[in-house]
């Protein structure tokens, strides 16, 4: 197409995590972890606009949460007429006032990525997080994305497979699967990052 379908946009580079096996570590402080800048934003969203862009995933490395804006950005998006807003979220920063900000705004489909279901797991695979806080954070979500009634917005619960965790996928998926207006329950092997930490010739 003569433009993209979909677009992927780091509404922070920031992260308040520090997971051993992220591809954040690889080339370690190359980039700024800071927010999106307004004017490149607000460019963003006029090229949107012009092309009736459809669909927007709002991160890829960092942790959107982070961004005080994101709630207003989620909005803005949705004003510009893309259908599609997505969301990935480790949830430790998800209160339930940001979930209901986050429904009220346009969100269509958010990723929580969790990778454990017990806290010393939990604690070794994402570190500086809070498994406790975390699912109470994913269940609030769920509670409210219920009271308003917003069936089309897809929740899904993602667990990447590792060594350190390898066996709870079974216990993770019996946790999860009777939760209410969880929509999927995703596993992923995990890619190690460590062999692009080394230069090449690119």
């Amino acid at each position: 197409a003569a433009f993209p379908l979909s677009i992927e946009i780091e509404s922070s580079y920031s992260c308040n995590l520090k997971c051993p096996y992220c591809h954040r570590t690889v080339g370690s402080g190359e980039k700024k972890s800071k927010h999106i800048s307004e004017e490149l934003w607000q460019k963003i969203l006029s090229e949107c606009r012009l092309h009736s862009l459809p669909s927007i995933l709002m991160d890829h490395e960092g942790e959107a949460l982070t961004n005080p804006r994101f709630g207003d950005m989620v909005a803005e998006a949705k004003r510009a007429g893309i259908l599609d807003i997505w969301l990935h979220t480790n949830a430790n920063l998800l209160t339930p006032e940001k979930s209901e900000r986050l429904i009220d705004a346009g969100l269509t489909k958010i990723n929580f990525s969790i990778d454990a279901v017990t806290e010393g797991t939990y604690n070794t695979l994402r570190v500086g997080g809070n498994y406790r806080k975390v699912v109470q954070n994913v269940k609030d979500f769920l509670r409210i994305k219920a009271e308003k009634k917003a069936f089309y917005l897809r929740v899904r619960i993602s667990f990447v497979e590792q060594k350190e965790n390898i066996l709870e996928k079974r216990s993770f998926f019996e946790f999860w699967k009777n939760e209410p207006h969880v929509n999927m329950i995703t596993f992923q092997e995990c890619i190690d990052c460590e062999p692009f930490g080394e230069q090449d010739e690119d």
